[in-house]
């Protein structure tokens, strides 16, 4: 895959220094920039796919869509080019971490410095939305550290930029599993809260420590996607503030009109709750916001953000501006009544506190744990008989659950004031999913995504002059039609051209007709046929209907009409044997007879004359003496 060893020259310019990474699409070197004196990112395209055109467009557009995004959070993207009939990009070198190494070092971070980190991704990402251009892969490993704490959002391989671009086949699933949408998950359209999605599930990773969803196989994590509801985060860490939690639920919703739909209203709810956090830290502490345009047509300078330290420092508070001098004031009774009415509501005020506390303290319930797997209205008298008012909502699940109490938000455990709402969640069976487009591929590979998309698979065969041996030429259900899971597929697999029927055929209608299955004249011989006329086809080598290999070849037998004998001589012979002489040469003998001179019995003539070349089964006429005429008597006067 586009190897290359530290030292040599990309593009008659960059030199490698070392191999960053390896990836499925791709190698990743550190390389140096003598020009610019600067080290450089240089991605280079595998080998196995340097050939293939739509990946080279797709690596193509890579480049071309990165290098029209201008962010501070976007890694930026310097040249391209082409060495060794492989393909590469410039890019801005970062030396990391990237944030997966961030989260698997520290463990969960603080939610504010999650929400710094989750706005900066999203201030990203408002930028390529707003070229229309969705990343489509959205993963701590594509969110790079720089030097000075800034994070930076990369490879936007597989992202769709522009509305027509259609590079990824339809119905394929491209991405990281952990990370998908539900729609991604089953080949749907893409939208910007796709990303949206994505950055949801980097940000529950954060805050927990791991992802939401996580299996032994793609496929099965990508059913999680689709059916499962996520774990809150509050179940895994207490501490993180229900705003947040619910923040974080709202952005991992099923379905796109139900989550932020854009990145700037993501970005909207996650200030709005670091505001909150702000207020109540200590000391009442203003902290620096990463800069994210909440508006289309804001321009916001993103300042940098110091790596996470343990100790935080607050600037000094400038000291008030010395106030004019005023004129004394008298003091009398009336300042000590204003004193003792302030203490005195002060009082009132932090027993009223302590009163509401209390109040709500006693009168609160927790949502308790045995819902999950009870019939709906067993747990909907369940939750109301607890005082909760409870709101029944219908999402994807196994077939096992389909009826059933899936789980309740708030999550079990979580405690809820008396009469508080509590949405029920019950399963509605498995949701529908997309087949997938297998038209062009192997009878294995076609085989392959079908099964794991969730679909049995039934294969069936066909001629086809225009595809390929073994190649999926026709499936139904149709690509994007959407069946539940386990539902059959049938797929039909090129056999290979049908050979067409050219008995009966001149050579030059039968090379016609063979030449446009894709198949070519063999071995020409001639034969006699009584029956077939001259320059016809007789017999073709091959079965007409036989499905054989593009190419192949088919051997013919011409007519050369009728056979010919030389007829022989049967002038002289006696009439019997002359008719067996015929006979045995394959000729019909006609016999006629005539006055003369020979002896009677006699052949004295025939026609054809002897030697003459006769089709088999033609007449031959010969004609038998009756002896020499006798005179009729004299009649007497």
């Amino acid at each position: 895959m586009g190897d290359f060893r530290p030292g040599e020259i990309l593009g008659d310019r960059y030199e490698v220094i070392e191999l960053l990474g390896a990836g499925g699409m791709a190698n990743v070197y550190r390389a140096h920039d003598p020009h610019l004196g600067r080290d450089v990112a240089v991605k280079v395209l595998a080998d196995r796919f340097a050939a293939d055109p739509a990946f080279v467009e797709r690596f193509r557009r890579e480049a071309s869509a990165a290098a029209q995004l201008n962010h501070p959070n976007i890694v930026q993207v310097f040249d391209r080019g082409e060495t060794d009939h492989t393909y590469f990009i410039v890019m801005e070198y970062l030396s990391g971490p990237d944030l997966k190494m961030m989260i698997r070092d520290r463990g969960p971070l603080p939610p504010i410095e999650a929400i710094d980190n989750a706005l900066q991704i999203l201030g990203a990402l408002a930028a390529a939305h707003r070229r229309d251009v969705i990343h489509r892969d959205i993963k701590p490993q594509n969110v790079m550290q720089a030097r000075d704490g800034m994070l930076k959002v990369t490879d936007f391989g597989i992202a769709r930029a522009g509305a027509g671009a259609e590079m990824t086949e339809a119905g394929s699933v491209i991405g990281t599993a952990q990370y998908l949408s539900p729609e991604q998950a089953h080949g749907g359209e893409l939208t910007s809260a796709s990303d949206c999605y994505s950055v949801g599930v980097v940000l529950y990773e954060m805050l927990t420590g791991q992802v939401p969803f996580d299996g032994e196989r793609p496929v099965a994590i990508a059913m999680k996607h689709i059916n499962e509801p996520p774990v809150p985060p509050r179940t895994y860490v207490p501490t993180i503030p229900q705003a947040l939690e619910a923040v974080t639920l709202t952005a991992l919703a099923k379905r796109p009109s139900e989550r932020y739909r854009t990145a700037e209203e993501f970005s909207q709810a996650l200030l709005e709750v670091r505001r909150t956090l702000s207020a109540d830290a200590p000391g009442g502490a203003t902290m620096v916001f990463p800069a994210v345009a909440v508006a289309a047509s804001a321009t916001t300078v993103m300042p940098a953000i110091a790596p996470p330290q343990d100790t935080e420092e607050i600037p000094q508070t400038p000291s008030p501006t010395p106030r004019p001098a005023q004129p004394p004031r008298r003091r009398g009774r009336s300042t000590g009544w204003i004193i003792g009415l302030i203490v005195l509501l002060g009082i009132l005020a932090i027993g009223g506190i302590f009163a509401i506390g209390h109040f709500q303290g006693s009168s609160g319930v927790t949502v308790p744990s045995d819902i999950a797997g009870q019939t709906q209205s067993a747990a909907q008298t369940e939750l109301t008989k607890l005082g909760l008012v409870v709101t029944v909502k219908q999402i994807a699940s196994t077939d096992a659950d389909k009826g059933l109490a899936v789980s309740t938000i708030p999550g079990a455990g979580t405690s809820i004031k008396n009469g508080g709402p509590i949405t029920l969640n019950i399963g509605n069976g498995p949701a529908p999913l997309a087949v997938p487009n297998v038209i062009g591929l192997s009878q294995a590979a076609a085989t392959t995504d079908l099964q794991n998309a969730g679909f049995v698979v039934v294969v069936t065969s066909g001629a086809s002059s225009s595809v390929p041996q073994g190649t999926v030429f026709g499936q139904n259900p149709a690509a994007k039609t959407q069946l539940p899971p386990k539902q059959t597929v049938t797929i039909t697999v090129s056999s290979g051209p049908a050979v067409p029927n050219v008995i009966g055929k001149s050579l030059a209608s039968a090379t016609q007709l063979l030449q446009a299955a894709g198949l070519q004249v063999g071995t020409v011989t001639n034969q006699s046929s009584a029956t077939v006329h001259s320059g016809l086809v007789i017999l073709q080598g091959t079965p007409a209907g036989s499905s054989v290999n593009a190419g192949a070849s088919v051997d013919l037998v011409i007519s050369t009409g009728p056979a010919t004998t030389a007829v022989p001589n049967v002038v002289g012979l006696t009439s019997a044997v002359a008719l067996a002489n015929l006979q045995s040469a394959g000729f019909v003998g006609s016999q006629q007879t005539a006055f003369d001179p020979s002896a009677a019995g006699t052949v004295i003539a025939q026609n054809p004359a002897p030697g003459t070349s006769l089709a088999q089964g033609g007449v031959v006429q010969f004609t038998v003496s009756l002896g020499p005429q006798t005179p009729p008597p004299a009649t007497t006067p």
